[in-house]
């Protein structure tokens, strides 16, 4: 027989009328990423799936010329220079699009695009052909990258290393937008998505071809994400641990191929 839940467990579930509700809230979608180029051609994507939207955008010139042509100017598009972008009057709009900048703190631009009436979705773009590879190194930011973000409000993540900035992207998605996944090994792309896994096991990845213009449409993962899930600032925090048990995997297969290459010299030269 199944196990009847207290009245408390019973109070604490969302009614089947508040769940409806909250699915019809209006959204803000947020697109972010290190990858500049996958990352803006998502952000196409997604806005051809719309109706219309009030687009706000970081950098309103280098935006304007991928936004969707759409009879009866279906797109407002609004650049932001504060540290992070306001969101629009209250029952003017049902759909939110935001490109942040580049080193935007992910769950800062959710908190702010989000109230009592509306929700927000986050998306993150990795490139899987250099993520892996990235994710492992402890490189620091390009000079340029990290001297700019220090003049500007919006590089909330600046002074992070690349993979900082990367774990901080993947663990507060809710869609984790795969791009290049055509040219990326079978077995890499595979190891790629069980660590994506390891690190937000609620996100849903979607794998795109090209830069990320093609493959199925991005609505459909995106009305399938959990909206039960904690807020993105509290997501965060095991990828150091994934990270350090990953290099030591790593370390550990290295030194173990060494091994078996020294013995093999051992043999071959016992034979001669």
């Amino acid at each position: 027989m199944p196990k009847r839940r207290s009245k408390a467990e019973a109070d604490a579930l969302p009614t089947k009328r508040q769940q409806s509700r909250k699915e019809s809230q209006p959204v803000t979608y947020i697109v972010c990423g290190l990858y500049v180029e996958g990352k803006t051609a998502v952000f196409r994507s997604l806005l051809k799936e719309l109706e219309s939207a009030v687009v706000i955008v970081s950098d309103l010139e280098a935006s304007r010329p991928v936004i969707p042509k759409k009879a009866g100017g279906a797109f407002e598009v609004r650049g932001y220079s504060t540290e992070s972008p306001q969101l629009p009057p209250q029952g003017l709009v049902k759909n939110v699009v935001v490109l942040p900048h580049d080193l935007a703190r992910p769950s800062r631009i959710e908190a702010a695009m989000v109230s009592d009436s509306r929700t927000a979705r986050l998306l993150t773009v990795l490139d899987a052909r250099n993520f892996l590879d990235e994710w492992e190194s402890t490189a620091k930011l390009p000079l340029a990258l990290r001297e700019a973000g220090k003049k500007d409000g919006r590089a909330h993540l600046h002074d992070k290393k690349a993979c900082e900035v990367l774990a901080e992207h993947v663990e507060s998605a809710d869609v984790v937008v795969l791009t290049h996944t055509e040219t990326t090994d079978a077995d890499e792309l595979e190891m790629l998505e069980a660590m994506l896994r390891e690190l937000n096991p609620t996100a849903t990845v979607v794998r795109r071809t090209g830069d990320g213009a093609g493959g199925a449409r991005l609505l459909k993962h995106v009305a399938q994400a959990n909206s039960e899930r904690p807020a993105p600032a509290e997501r965060g925090g095991c990828w150091q641990s994934l990270l350090a048990a990953h290099r030591q995997d790593a370390n550990g297969d290295e030194a173990e191929e060494m091994m078996e290459e020294e013995m093999m010299e051992e043999e071959e030269s016992d034979e001669e």
